[in-house]
């Protein structure tokens, strides 16, 4: 999976034809499609090197290595909802990510990488802890799939285990010494004891898990959904201290229950928060022109966004603004139609803006704050 790291090496590498190719791909059964999406997209890559001065024969050595991916069967039955590759005359990477990029060849002297800011951003991503007395299990989620994480070395595996290793150091600790006054053996109220002793149990299994759980989410911010049976949410509600655990939950016992469908019933809970969220954004927007602290002009967020001014940032994903920034003006030229010494600008101020700290949301025509404008922007001074 892309991370900031590798996110972070990409945009730095500089050159005269560096080709980034997006293309969305199927997770199982379409084989023969992904490769014809590849192939094409690899002739559209060799034309715009063409057109950027190399001869037919260098483009092909430049794109070898990506020729070569498309005959390897065995790669095309392990995808995922889109595959992104970078290519420079001696470089070769690609992605395998849970996004579903619209096809998209771009040539130029960097990278490019808007369509890949929703894994690193957090857009559409979630948790989702299937959670019950005898199992606890974890899960990476976007719109389209869901991983399972591990975190067997986190938390105990069940509850009876948690109990278990405590009956073990308290009698240790009794035998050397160090016990309780009175030799008391430790034991799990569980086991057909009163209710207000369950309920301290379930507690302290759910903090153990809790814990656990924060050493990996400790700066994460996605929302968590808990699959769990009704009676021990608002018990695992009540010690847990990840600040996005969402309100809605999954009900019934998990254990029965597979990734696909976890994420089944999980996808519209996270949808909902994520629209809830969005109309947010919209309101705050609106208030942020009236205080002229907003903008939808694109001749003035580019700049923005380059200098480090745009706080929030919002894209039509499926647009392309392309022209040249001039850094004397500190203003942009807008291209009537693709150059080959155009810039993608929509692409530059989404870059820009996240890597000095800003919000950046990639969305549909229909979802912007201002939906006549390709890029709204609240700034931050």
């Amino acid at each position: 999976m892309l991370n900031e790291k590798k996110f972070k090496e990409l945009f730095q590498r500089k050159g005269e034809h560096l080709v980034s190719i997006f293309i969305p791909t199927y997770r199982a059964n379409h084989a023969q499609e992904d490769r014809l999406r590849l192939k094409n997209a690899l002739k559209e890559a060799s034309n715009q090197l063409e057109e950027r001065g190399m001869n037919k024969q260098e483009a092909h050595s430049c794109l070898e290595e990506a020729f070569q991916l498309v005959e390897n069967e065995r790669f095309f039955s392990n995808l995922s909802d889109g595959l992104c590759l970078f290519i420079d005359q001696g470089y070769f990477h690609y992605e395998i990510l849970p996004v579903n990029f619209n096809p998209y060849v771009y040539t130029g002297e960097q990278f490019y990488l808007r369509p890949t800011l929703p894994v690193l951003t957090g857009q559409s991503r979630f948790f989702l802890l299937a959670l019950s007395q005898n199992e606890v299990r974890f899960f990476e989620g976007y719109q389209h799939s869901i991983t399972p994480v591990k975190i067997d070395d986190l938390v105990p595996a069940n509850m009876k285990e948690l109990f278990e290793m405590s009956d073990v150091k308290e009698h240790l600790q009794h035998h050397s010494g160090q016990g309780s006054q009175g030799g008391r053996e430790a034991m799990f109220h569980g086991q057909g004891s009163g209710k207000d002793d369950r309920a301290e149990d379930l507690k302290k299994y759910f903090k153990e898990i809790d814990s656990g759980l924060m050493e990996m989410l400790h700066d994460e911010k996605p929302p968590m959904v808990v699959a769990a049976v009704d009676y021990l949410l608002p018990i695992y509600k009540e010690v847990n201290t990840y600040p996005y655990l969402l309100d809605e939950h999954i009900s019934g016992n998990p254990e029965a229950e597979g990734p696909a469908e976890l994420h089944e019933k999980a996808w519209p809970i996270v949808s909902r928060h994520y629209k809830k969220q969005q109309e947010a954004d919209k309101t705050s927007f609106q208030q942020a022109m009236a205080q002229n602290k907003a903008s939808a002009d694109v001749h003035e967020i580019v700049p923005a966004a380059i200098n480090g001014r745009v706080e929030v940032l919002y894209v039509n994903k499926d647009y392309h603004t392309y022209g040249r920034f001039d850094e004397k003006k500190n203003a942009i030229t807008i291209h009537e139609k693709r150059r080959t010494d155009s810039k993608e600008l929509l692409g530059i101020a989404a870059i820009q803006t996240y890597l000095q700290g800003g919000v950046v949301q990639l969305l549909e025509r229909t979802e912007m704050p201002l939906p006549t404008a390709n890029l709204n922007a609240v700034f931050r001074y």
